[in-house]
């Protein structure tokens, strides 16, 4: 296992980190090496250069008033002073015979100057690097002239500035070396400490993966990315446990609402069978199946109409609509059932159009569920009225019933799929009605709300986002 880990090792981000890390780090450091080598550079040249200029002023202002000799015994102080091999000096006559000069025998690829350099005045050398055959260093030469036209050149290796310079380089490439195993191993630390959330989520996600969904990643320290990271993660943990609870709780809703329609089909089935009956018998047997099976096949329709509408699988047609048209077409649907149990119907919408996009069957179904659930829990002599209005923020659509009222224990309950309180389990259903007309909603992107009161009945209100109200 270790060695699959360290051949995974090159793979992983916290070697890429690293790696990214030394490589800026070895790039910055390079770059600040080119950028003081050239500045030493030009200035160890301007310092040289500097030195000639002085050395070719001294030497012209001794010839002028002291003559040849005296400047004979300045070049021999001179090269004895500085080296024989470092540095020479010489007095050219114009046409660039020499006249007097030091040792040139190290010099000996010393090119006779015919003539001054081009722009050659008294008051301005020229300056020249040259590489000498014989000589193992470059050479900075500086020709000037003198008060007769005669021309003074002073030349001088530049062995002490290479040897600075060599030392330079060296030093600086042992300092690249350890700077970049220790650029290394900072960025290694930092990106470890780095992607110790993601790894504290990995370890949560591979728990969870042996069945442990009560387990959290625990909080950190390394950054708002990645407690923002083990936020998000904790956050869809909580709702996949919740899924899972829910999921299992659906199943056994499912279970036990399919469990007495089955029961009761085969017991009506096995008692036709076991007993003595004729065909009239049988008819009325066949139709009770059908019903049941009906029953069922409802519940497993309303079922994944639910579980389409709210994972979005299910496409919503979405027309423009007058919501009053919707209304009136439900109510009038099921006045004949409010008048079999003696319930007053009553329809309040206000005069032009409740415009609203959406898909016209859906949205019929939820209205029509609440309008059947409201009529189902009324008493007789009661009254339901249903009733539409525009908002400056969208549509709101009321079903208000005089039936007893909801119990505080059951109404966040009542929209839970199979869910049925106390004083409905006596009343036909299968407890998916009120979930499908809220999925139907949320899907369109509205909502609804429950408020009741005892002796006031109870009030269910749409809420639909619609176009804003002309001002």
């Amino acid at each position: 296992m270790y060695l699959k880990r360290g051949a995974d090792f090159p793979r992983t981000v916290t070697f890429r980190l690293t790696l990214w890390y030394t490589l800026v780090f070895g790039g910055l450091a390079l770059m600040v090496f080119l950028i003081v080598y050239l500045s030493l550079t030009l200035y160890l040249r301007e310092q040289m250069d500097r030195a000639l200029l002085s050395k070719v002023n001294e030497f012209g202002a001794l010839y002028d008033s002291h003559g040849i000799e005296a400047l004979r015994s300045e070049f021999h102080r001179e090269t004895q002073s500085e080296g024989e091999n470092n540095v020479f000096c010489r007095l050219l006559s114009s046409d660039g015979r020499k006249i007097v000069s030091s040792n040139l025998k190290p010099w000996q690829g010393l090119i006779t100057l015919k003539s001054p350099p081009s722009g050659v005045t008294r008051r301005e050398p020229v300056f020249r690097s040259l590489n000498l055959p014989g000589v193992n260093h470059r050479t900075r030469v500086i020709t000037g002239l003198t008060g007769d036209g005669h021309i003074i050149e002073v030349g001088i290796t530049s062995r002490a500035n290479e040897i600075m310079m060599k030392k330079y380089r060296e030093t600086f490439g042992t300092a690249l070396v350890i700077m970049l195993i220790c650029g290394g191993l900072v960025g290694w630390l930092l990106a470890r400490k780095a992607m110790a959330g993601v790894r504290r989520v990995t370890r949560t996600a591979t728990q969870i993966g042996k069945r442990n969904l009560a387990r959290r990643v625990p909080p950190g320290n390394e950054g708002e990315e990645i407690n923002a990271l083990a936020c998000a993660f904790n956050e869809m943990l909580e709702r996949i446990e919740s899924l899972v609870r829910e999921l299992k709780q659906v199943t056994d809703n499912v279970a036990h609402e399919l469990r007495t329609p089955i029961t009761r089909i085969r017991g009506i089935a096995e008692t036709t069978l076991n007993s003595s009956a004729d065909r009239n018998e049988f008819r009325e047997m066949a139709a009770s199946v059908i019903e049941g099976s009906d029953r069922i096949i409802e519940m497993i329709n309303t079922m994944l109409e639910i579980t389409r509408t709210d994972s979005g699988v299910a496409e919503l047609v979405r027309t423009s609509l007058d919501l009053r048209e919707i209304i009136r077409e439900a109510v009038d649907l099921f006045k004949p059932l409010a008048e079999d149990k003696n319930i007053a119907l009553q329809l309040e919408i206000p005069p032009g159009d409740i415009l609203f996009s959406g898909d016209r069957s859906r949205i019929q179904r939820a209205v029509a569920n609440l309008i059947d659930n409201a009529i189902k829990y009324t008493s007789s002599g009661g009254l339901v009225k249903v009733s539409a209005r525009s908002h400056p923020t969208g549509i709101k659509v009321i079903i208000a019933d005089t039936g007893p009222a909801i119990d505080e224990k059951d109404i966040s309950h009542i929209f839970d799929r199979f869910y049925r309180g106390d004083e409905s389990r006596s009343t036909p259903g299968s407890g998916l009605g009120l979930s499908l007309a809220l999925t139907l909603i949320r899907a369109h992107g509205g909502d609804i709300f429950v408020k009741s009161s005892p002796g006031r009945g109870n009030t269910f209100t749409i809420t639909l986002p619609g176009p804003p109200l002309p001002s």
